[in-house]
């Protein structure tokens, strides 16, 4: 057994969803839904898609806590992919939902209340998160002000916007970010979205245009991919493919709009996804180039279209993951850092793979537990104070 064998990662998402299925993880389970076209499929997703992400981070430690050990490369093709694959398939969820809203509603929704209904869910357990953050890296630094006041103060005030500019470093501590294990940066990614949909908008509100114009703006984001320098967004993802992860959401939703749904027996559906997701494992160097984001369009378009994959994605351990996976997504690094950075529990993780993964196996059960408890007591609280707000903010319509 290595460091980077994959088998644990099964292993332990096995014992995660056993533990989520007892009747202690009950807070997890969201209130009957007011929206009866609500995809359980997309629910369940969410989380398998936070823990990959999470178990991707766990295999980057191994080398990060080693003396001079660096953040970011793997030795192991399938842990390199799994990380992006979770994070690719996550940008295609929002432009999905968003997209099926404008829509829905012909490309005027009441713009207020969508931008308080985001911050309002994106805020509450971001800033838990990034408070955890400050008050870890206050105590690394020694309680001292290694810079200005006021420069503290600012860099602190940066990591308080809600992810909408990727935040410094503290104090002069380094990495600052990869407490919280670097997954902010999507969360700047998401704004730049949201911020594009008054935009966007004005091609949902003609039901002839808003097919053909995804379709058209995937080919091109895809075809740019290929032929322009790779701009990085934040450093991490090239920005056309981070474009066209966003419009392969976007198509499924038009497709479905446009009432072009496959349906296939969900046994059949099942065994394609599962053979797509292998291939890309199998055959696909990185995730953020052209051949893996098409097939995990066509991947995610089976699953909106009410794959189940065995029925694991419509368990009730996968929907409880998918209520708690922006906690579970946002809080994992928090979870690392109390597991792997700890002397003693370095000293473990270091000594051999088996250490190493007992803790992360230990990792991924305190991560659902917090996830689980910022879901009840904060999360959920939090956007429902939005929808009142919102309710409160009355009807202004922007760009109508």
């Amino acid at each position: 057994m290595s460091y980077y064998t994959i088998w644990p990662v099964f292993a332990c998402m096995t014992l995660i969803m056993a533990l989520v299925a007892t009747p202690l993880f009950k807070a997890a389970d969201a209130p009957p839904s007011p929206h009866p076209d609500r995809l359980v499929t997309l629910d369940g997703l969410r989380g398998f898609l936070a823990l990959a992400v999470y178990f991707y981070h766990s295999a980057i430690y191994h080398r990060f806590l080693q003396p001079g050990g660096g953040w970011g490369y793997l030795p192991s093709r399938p842990y390199s992919l799994l990380g992006p694959l979770g994070v690719g398939f996550f940008f295609m969820i929002t432009g999905y939902l968003f997209w099926s809203r404008l829509l829905a509603e012909h490309g005027r929704p009441d713009w207020v209340r969508l931008y308080i209904g985001r911050a309002f869910r994106i805020g509450p357990v971001y800033l838990v998160a990034a408070g955890s953050m400050i008050i870890f890296v206050l105590i690394a630094t020694g309680m001292r002000l290694n810079l200005p006041l006021g420069e503290v103060a600012s860099e602190i005030g940066t990591w308080l916007g809600l992810g909408f500019v990727v935040g410094p470093d503290i104090n002069a501590y380094g990495n600052t970010a990869l407490v919280l294990a670097g997954v902010t940066w999507t969360l700047h990614c998401e704004w730049l979205f949201y911020l594009s949909l008054p935009l966007l908008a004005l091609a949902a509100r003609h039901r002839w245009l808003h097919l053909p114009l995804v379709a058209g703006g995937l080919i091109l984001s895809l075809h740019l991919s290929r032929t322009q320098p790779p701009y990085l967004i934040v450093n991490v993802i090239p920005v056309y493919i981070m474009i066209a992860l966003f419009l392969a959401g976007m198509l499924c939703a038009s497709l479905h709009r446009a009432g072009i749904v496959i349906r296939l027996p969900d046994r059949l559906a099942s065994v394609l996804v599962v053979g797509l997701i292998l291939d890309i494992f199998a055959r696909s160097p990185a995730i953020y180039i052209v051949s893996p984001v098409l097939l995990m369009g066509l991947v995610f378009y089976l699953v909106v279209s009410g794959c189940t994959v065995f029925g694991l994605l419509t368990s009730r351990p996968a929907r409880r993951l998918g209520d708690v996976s922006y906690g579970i997504y946002i809080m994992q690094g928090l979870a690392l850092a109390t597991v792997l950075r700890p002397a003693p529990l370095r000293a473990i993780a270091l000594a051999s793979p088996i250490g190493h993964w007992a803790l992360v196996l230990l990792g991924a059960a305190f991560l659902v537990v917090i996830a689980t408890l910022a879901h009840a007591l904060v999360e959920r609280p939090g956007i429902a104070l939005g929808k009142r707000v919102g309710r409160l903010a009355g009807r202004t319509r922007l760009f109508a």
